[in-house]
């Protein structure tokens, strides 16, 4: 058909009734692909004794010519043989692309962990995990083949400047450092990885705890670290989240709940507070942070229950350490818990005789306070005119007495005031109980004992 200048209408078609292609148009293939050119097919086929277009660089880039094989299209027909030379060539095709696929690169790789993908699921968390992910390290030691053996995680948690150098104050569980509350002799080699996981370096240890279960090392370097945002305590049946890394330092999640749980018999360790999950590889000296990103304490492995150290705890710890080179408290040689945890028909039964609140204890092993008449069973109502507390914020209260005790050099004793209720009898006395501070890293279970 002619138009009107004597030009077609419309292309012609071959005998077949395929459209010829126009001069700089691509042809589509049945399989809706793009076809190769002329120019690239010659590039691709090597003439003998003739190089191609591409290695003679008559202007065809590298990529235009390692054209890749393409999947089959499905057989029209259907027949059984033409789909299974189809499911061949299909699977031929595909052997070729994995081999050229690089599965290294993070694009490619699949999760390294899928509760932790399981455990981080909206893009708000994401972007609040990553961020605090920036403040975590894994701390290890160096063997004396030179090799990384991976212990646990590591917070930042200071940064100061010394001389011209920003010195880094990480906190991390003191069983890197100690076994059964001594320090480790020899001290093992320790360092740290940093979050880019390329930069390894020497860690020194300048403080541990064996009560409050931190370890604090220092690392040098020229450049600033992220510090965390740090929050408040964790509160019970909050959601959290525990940040840890691996042995190849790679970042690892688990989320839960604090649990409404109290143990009173874990190595006087009354301050614990403990999570519905299990904590990651790694997750020892793990963050603990809540759906803002704000840091509200550090995981530790204790079985049944993970537990969480209260951010309050630790900073106090590492506040009274930086003052004063050691970390006072006093010791009650009691063991009680919080009247709130108990169940909810105990509860009501010790409200019958006007007990709201208070301390139930648990077990006594002061001497002092056997002979005051304070017994398994009791309730303690008040310490020193501090009436409704939880664990955590008992023990906070009682290292900021150990603060003042280091801060005007007192003497190592100090009256505390309980109100004492005592049910079998249905009366309340007042008791002064003498009690000692105690100011030392590793454990002493005389100590303990005496009260």
């Amino acid at each position: 058909m002619m138009s009107e200048g004597g030009i077609e209408a419309f292309p012609r078609r071959s005998e077949e009734g395929s459209e010829e292609p126009r001069p700089g148009k691509r042809k589509i293939d049945e399989r809706g692909q793009i076809a190769p050119s002329p120019a690239e097919v010659s590039a691709v086929v090597q003439l003998p004794g003739k190089a191609s277009a591409a290695t003679a660089g008559e202007g065809y880039r590298a990529s235009a010519v390692a054209l890749r094989p393409r999947y089959p299209p499905y057989p029209k027909g259907g027949k059984v043989n033409d789909v299974r030379k189809w499911a061949k060539e299909c699977k031929r095709v595909n052997e070729i692309l994995r081999k050229d696929m690089d599965f290294d690169i993070p694009t490619m790789s699949k999760p390294k962990d899928p509760y932790t993908t399981k455990a981080v699921q909206s893009s708000r968390d994401k972007v609040v995990v990553l961020r605090a992910a920036r403040s975590i390290v894994s701390v290890s030691y160096i063997m004396d083949d030179g090799q990384r053996l991976p212990r646990c995680t590591g917070i930042i948690i200071k940064q100061l400047p010394d001389s011209g150098r920003h010195r880094a104050i990480i906190v991390t569980y003191s069983r890197v450092v100690c076994k059964a509350g001594r320090k480790l002799d020899p001290l093992p080699k320790l360092s740290v990885t940093l979050p880019d996981k390329k930069t390894l370096l020497d860690a020194e240890l300048i403080y541990f705890n064996d009560h409050y279960d931190i370890a604090l090392l220092e690392v040098y370097l020229d450049y600033p670290l992220e510090l965390p945002s740090i929050g408040l305590d964790p509160e019970y049946g909050e959601e959290l989240f525990v940040l840890a890394r691996d042995g190849e330092v790679s970042l690892r999640v688990r989320c839960g709940n604090i649990k409404w749980l109290e143990e009173s018999s874990i190595l006087g360790r009354d301050y614990y507070m403990f999570l519905s999950c299990d904590i990651p590889e790694g997750g020892n000296g793990g963050m603990v942070i809540d759906h803002d990103g704000r840091v509200r304490g550090m995981a530790v492995y204790w079985s049944p229950h993970p537990a969480v150290i209260s951010i309050s705890i630790i900073e106090k710890c590492i506040d009274m350490f930086m003052h004063y080179d050691r970390v006072a408290r006093p010791v009650l040689g009691i063991r009680v818990r919080t009247i709130a945890l108990l169940d909810v028909q105990r509860q009501e039964d010790i409200s019958d005789f006007g007990i709201n609140a208070g301390f139930l204890v648990d077990e006594v092993y002061n001497p002092v306070a056997e002979q005051l008449g304070i017994r398994c069973g009791n309730v303690i109502t008040s310490i020193n005119g501090q009436g409704v507390l939880t664990l955590p914020e008992l023990e906070h209260y009682l290292l900021s007495l150990g603060s003042d005790y280091l801060q005007h050099n007192s003497i190592c004793m100090k009256d505390f005031k309980l109100r004492v209720f005592d049910l079998k009898r249905g009366v309340a006395k007042d008791v002064t109980l003498p009690i000692r501070f105690y100011d030392k890293a590793e454990r002493d279970e005389e100590f303990y004992r005496m009260g």
